[in-house]
């Protein structure tokens, strides 16, 4: 019996026939799980990247900052000063991106480091320094000793900054944030309070003498969206990232505020 050879056209509709075939067996799970599944999970999605333009956007105020007091200091026209420029300029330009991140998926969590105590608040207090108003002071207290954890650093740091900064806006008449770096050991109760299990964890913390919490802010203060600054231009995410980061990592946020007293952020990190 002859074979009859298939023409380009049959062979093209063929093609179309299986790759509408490929795209409605991809598309089974995302219809099976429903509406109300796929509407959760983009929602995480954004608050994911939400959170992650929320610190790439302190990072970018960190250069800025530094750049334009750099180029103070400078001669105009100088080759110096024109350096500083060009990275200022770059800068803003990052800043424009920013609404581009928002509609990226998240990325895959980045592998822990072991991360040095001592570094992790000397980099935290220098770029904490150029981001918090200029009547407000960032000092790394001194470690009793060395100090060592698992983390993603650069998570680390952009939670500490981010603690830092929700600390100056809380201090209008300024004065001085401490950040420190200690071990604490957590007795089954105060483990239990955290979600953790009972043991030594790396303490980092930010305290400030600022305005402080009520009960039912310091209630919502995690919340992603939360905040209290929106006429300022607040988004929220600043305590909820750093929320998010210290769980990912195996441990917590803890919040001590009063109205009046200030308010002790302490994220711990399993040792």
């Amino acid at each position: 019996m002859a074979i009859r050879a298939k023409s380009a056209g049959e062979r093209a509709g063929e093609g179309q026939r299986q790759a509408a075939r490929r795209r409605s067996r991809a598309q089974v799970p995302l219809r099976t799980a429903g509406s109300a599944e796929v509407e959760r999970r983009l929602d995480a999605v954004h608050r994911q990247t939400s959170v992650l333009a929320h610190d790439f956007n302190n990072l970018l105020n960190v250069i800025i900052a530094a750049n334009e007091a750099l180029a103070g200091r400078l001669d105009p026209g100088s080759d110096a000063f024109e350096l500083a420029q060009v990275g200022l300029d770059a800068a803003e330009k990052g800043a424009e991106l920013l609404e581009r991140i928002r509609s990226l998926s998240a990325p895959m969590a980045a592998e822990p480091d072991l991360v040095d105590g001592a570094e992790a608040l000397v980099a935290v207090t220098r770029m904490a320094n150029v981001s918090t108003p200029e009547n407000v002071t960032v000092v790394a207290m001194a470690m009793p000793a060395p100090l060592a954890c698992r983390a993603d650093r650069s998570g680390l740091e952009s939670a500490l900054l981010n603690l830092c900064i929700n600390a100056g806006h809380a201090m209008p008449g300024g004065g001085a944030i401490q950040v420190s770096a200690t071990v604490a050991r957590l007795g089954a109760n105060a483990a239990a309070e955290l979600g953790l299990e009972r043991g030594a964890y790396a303490a980092f913390a930010v305290k400030d003498p600022g305005v402080g919490m009520s009960p039912q802010t310091l209630a919502q203060a995690t919340q992603p969206y939360f905040t209290t600054r929106k006429e300022k231009g607040g988004s929220g995410l600043g305590l909820a990232g750093a929320k998010a980061f210290a769980e990912a990592a195996g441990g917590a946020l803890r919040l001590v505020s009063a109205e009046g007293r200030g308010t002790t952020a302490t994220i711990y990190l399993p040792i």
